[in-house]
């Protein structure tokens, strides 16, 4: 496929169950997703990440009210860090970095620099972002704020990277709200029936979390895998990604769509292939 702009959508906060190496991050038995969704029970609906093959994710073990779809629309998976270190950035910065032949650098910065599109990060303040020198980043400090930005960068005819981290969801699971986390994630399912309307032919939109927050538990972050979901228009299709062991394969992804010179040394691997 000749993806043109890859739109990555970060649910920060939105882990779907612990991951395997969940003890050693006092973790056991979180699970943001199942937690937050138990306040609503049945009423708990998310029908535009539901079609996307939100709940396929979790075939075996259902979350109430996201009951697996027979077709999906997007293509779908789960994901976690591979980093010792779990934190609020540490997601980011395995997601993005890659080792070159001379050094280790971002696929943020290294698309800019060596093919001229144009990278633009939506977010608040964020260290990692705000270092990426070739990139445009446009601060918000409300969902309303990011999603209304968000929507105007998709409708404009631009290539490359474009990235929004959502706010409401972390600013909710930190302070133990699962009301607030609920409502989070309905304003981005109704955001996301929009966006996909609004995606080009060429688009490839990527939705996924840098870390996961699990407002049950007393410990913050949450070690857990992070949902991964893919769709384009072009093929409307989808079908599962199984457990992808980094959140490097995201940037994995995007440097081959940009024709990225990765070295062996990248512990990411792209999907890109899986997509059709």
């Amino acid at each position: 496929m000749n993806f043109r702009r890859v739109i990555v959508l970060d649910l920060a906060s939105l882990g779907i169950g612990e991951s395997s190496d969940a003890n050693r991050f006092d973790s056991v038995g979180a699970d943001t997703l199942g937690h937050i969704a138990t306040l609503e029970g049945s009423n708990f609906q998310l029908p535009t990440l539901s079609r996307l093959g939100l709940g396929n994710i979790r075939y075996s073990d259902p979350v109430v009210g996201l009951p697996p779809v027979e077709d999906p629309i997007g293509f779908f998976g789960k994901i976690r860090s591979k980093s010792e270190e779990n934190s609020k950035l540490s997601g980011l910065r395995e997601m993005f970095d890659f080792q070159t032949a001379t050094r280790t650098t971002s696929v943020i910065d290294a698309i800019v620099g060596l093919l001229g599109v144009h990278s633009i990060l939506i977010s608040d303040y964020q260290s990692y972002l705000s270092n990426q020198n070739q990139a445009e980043v446009i601060p918000v400090n409300t969902d309303d704020a990011g999603f209304k930005e968000l929507h105007q960068q998709v409708i404009a005819p631009n290539n490359g990277l474009l990235y929004y981290r959502t706010l409401g969801l972390q600013e909710n699971a930190i302070s133990g709200n699962r009301q607030g986390c609920i409502d989070s994630l309905k304003t981005v399912d109704q955001h996301l029936a929009r966006l996909m309307r609004e995606l080009y032919s060429t688009d490839l939109l990527i939705i996924t979390s840098t870390f996961a927050n699990d407002p049950a538990l007393d410990v913050t972050p949450t070690r857990e895998y992070l949902p991964l979901i893919a769709y384009t228009s072009s093929s409307p299709e989808g079908k599962a990604l199984g457990i992808r062991r980094t959140l490097a394969d995201v940037g994995a992804t995007i440097g081959e769509i940009f024709g990225l010179e990765v070295s062996n040394e990248s512990i990411g691997s792209s999907f890109l292939g899986e997509l059709k």
